[in-house]
């Protein structure tokens, strides 16, 4: 009688319509990240990167696999000479999302690269699949690579070590996988792993002693190159610069952007920079300009000293020279072509761990891989998880089927990073209460608060104000629908004038009014979105020419992002399927958002009350969501330290 009493006083729980738990599980899956400017410099890791540590760890991931292995391949099957400008325009699209990347990385400056940037501009579900992709981009690359390099190093031996291994277990004739299972790829996966599990100044190192030889060498390329190349190869007799006509320059621009993956180290070392708000922008100009120097540099006198027809998938540069009797360029090209990829295998994983462990740190991912080794500062697990991946990738897996997949993430990152840079510029400094409910970073005891000072970021510049009248939302919420639109309308332009190009060319009506009301739909979201003030928040470096900028970045990523093969779509999409469901079966629940969103809601103040608070009620908020979920700690604070290291050595 008791226990039935008891129950029947407790008040009856509350039943939510479908709209209801629909609204609420949107609203979880759009929460955003807010900065606490007194927590951004914090780190569990170790601050101790200079801005050439970084640049020749950004050129060493850049700056390898991309001319020895994809520059041949792209000449010989896809653009011919043509692969030239095929650079130039990789590297137009790479320098314009480096601009971007470069602000993101001033205001943010944590380890993480897209994935932080837009958690913190479009929300969580969008970062998710940003960072799931770019660990899948980083994952092969480094498999890709270490194939690449196995291959380079048998070539000295006359093929010794692959006919081991096919003697060992015989051929393989699987679906999507190599011809032969290459354990000398994996067993340099390990080596690598080894050495970066010491430490990343250690790392540093390595990667500076490799990216310097690699130059050297590409220059002595590029030098010896010019003395055999002959005009000859890019007439018409011999096929002509464009053999392969402007789709074919543009797909193999499509395929050469996984060349300049490495800008993703930069954004991806912020948190292990001495300076990483002077540092970031720097480095990321000076190795977007090196790296775009070096691939078309080595490209024209690739294709200058041989046809096009006659370039060597495997070992263009080194056939090259053998055709002009300089085979004592074979051995210079192979050891540059080793310390190139070695970079590479190096950026890759570096990046990839950095990625994982910001994600499982956020709650997205499982907690394990974000446990920081106590000794070496380094996120150990996370690397050593993705690590077995890549090495399983470069055991078994057909790499050049999946090279493209790497194209279609980093492309896929570089335009959310340029959408984020203006959908930030556009927001008032002071978001209104979800900073209390959403805020990441403990405020320390000596954090002075501050009355928030005026901002009319977002909202309509002063001769157009009236238009206020036609729209009732908050400053900055109708230019994040105009970037959406923009960025629509412009996949659905390059689409629809990729397959439709005869028909344009034709001037069939119908075709001509689709693409006016695809322009006007474009330029529309644009032209709204100058019609609003940008933010007045002070930054050390911003990108010149926003919305113009950010907007030419996207447009040239969609435009590269259409030319890429379906297969590689197929491909993409499973992995983002896999990735998804891992978040909606774990991220949503265990997200370090979720866990302060658990705290009682603040009551309603009013509206002109600060939203700032005192360090003592935001230490008991937190103290509160720690207690609710006790395994978890606020994201990239500074108890953290402490309760998120890994004990063991």
């Amino acid at each position: 009688m008791t226990d039935n009493r008891r129950v029947s006083e407790l008040p009856p729980k509350i039943k939510m319509t479908s709209a209801e738990t629909t609204k609420i599980f949107t609203s979880r899956l759009t929460r955003r990240k807010v900065i606490d400017p007194s927590d951004l410099l914090d780190t569990n890791l170790r601050r101790c990167l200079s801005t050439l540590d970084i640049c020749l760890l950004a050129i060493g991931h850049m700056v390898g696999s991309g001319i020895y292995v994809l520059t041949a391949a792209v000449a010989k099957n896809m653009a011919g000479p043509s692969i030239v400008v095929s650079f130039v325009i990789s590297g137009l699209a790479s320098l314009l999302a480096s601009l971007s990347y470069a602000e993101m990385g001033v205001r943010y400056p944590k380890c993480g690269s897209a994935y932080s940037y837009t958690y913190l501009a479009l929300g969580e579900i969008w970062a998710f699949l940003v960072g799931w992709s770019m660990a899948l981009e980083n994952a092969i690359g480094a498999a890709a690579t270490a194939r690449a390099c196995s291959a380079y190093v048998d070539s000295l031996t006359g093929g010794v070590i692959r006919n081991a291994s096919e003697n060992l277990v015989g051929p393989v004739n699987i679906v999507l996988a190599s011809h032969h299972l290459d354990f000398f790829a994996v067993a340099i996966l390990l080596l690598f792993v080894a050495y970066l599990s010491f430490g990343i100044k250690y790392t540093s190192y390595l990667t500076n002693f490799f990216s310097v030889v690699n130059i050297l060498v590409i220059v002595v390329i590029i030098g010896a190159g010019s003395y055999y190349s002959e005009g000859k190869h890019w007439s018409t007799e011999e096929g002509g610069f464009f053999p392969y006509g402007w789709s074919g320059t543009l797909a193999g621009s499509a395929s050469c952007f996984y060349a300049f993956v490495g800008l993703s180290a930069i954004a991806a070392a912020g948190e292990e920079a001495k300076d990483p708000q002077k540092t970031i922008p720097k480095a990321t100009t000076i190795v977007i300009s090196v790296a775009t120097l070096g691939y078309v540099g080595a490209s024209a006198v690739l294709t200058l000293m041989v046809n096009f027809r006659d370039i060597a998938d495997d070992s263009g540069f080194p056939q090259a020279f053998a055709i002009h009797g300089a085979e004592w360029a074979k051995i210079v090209i192979v050891v540059g072509a080793v310390c190139g990829m070695a970079g590479t295998i190096i950026g890759s994983l570096f990046a990839l761990t950095r990625i994982i462990y910001v994600m499982a740190d956020d709650g997205l991912l499982f907690t394990f891989c974000s446990k920081v080794n106590v000794r070496t500062k380094v996120p150990l697990r996370s690397m050593y998880v993705f690590a077995v991946i890549s090495m399983f990738l470069a055991l078994t897996a057909d790499i050049s089927s999946l090279v493209e997949v790497l194209s279609i993430g980093t492309l896929f990152a570089y335009m959310i990073v340029s959408a984020s840079v203006i959908i930030l510029r556009y927001k008032p400094k002071k978001l209104g209460p979800r900073i209390d409910i959403h805020e990441l970073s403990t405020i320390s005891e000596t954090s002075i608060v501050k009355q928030p000072s005026v901002d009319y970021g977002g909202q309509f510049k002063e001769r157009f104000r009236k238009l206020q009248t036609y729209t009732n939302m908050c400053p900055g919420h109708l230019t994040t629908y105009c970037v959406v639109s923009y960025v629509i309308s412009c996949f659905f332009l390059c689409s629809f004038t990729k397959t439709c190009f005869w028909y344009i060319n034709e001037c069939y009506w119908w075709a001509i009014l689709i693409l006016l009301v695809l322009l006007l739909c474009v330029v529309f979201s644009f032209g709204v979105i100058l019609l609003h003030q940008q933010s007045s928040q002070p930054l050390r470096y911003k990108v010149p020419l926003v919305p113009l900028i950010p907007a030419l970045s996207i447009l040239m990523n969609l435009i590269l992002v259409v030319n890429l093969q379906t297969a590689s779509w197929l491909r993409m999409l499973f992995w983002l399927s896999l990735g998804l469901s891992i978040y909606l079966s774990y991220g949503v629940e265990h997200s370090k958002l979720d866990v302060i969103e658990t705290v009682e809601p603040p009551r309603p103040k009013p509206w002109n009350f600060s939203d700032s608070e005192s360090s003592f009620d935001a230490r008991r908020k937190q103290g509160a969501a720690m207690r609710t979920k006790p395994p978890v700690c606020t994201t990239l604070s500074r108890e953290f330290l402490f309760t998120n290291v890994d004990p063991l050595p």
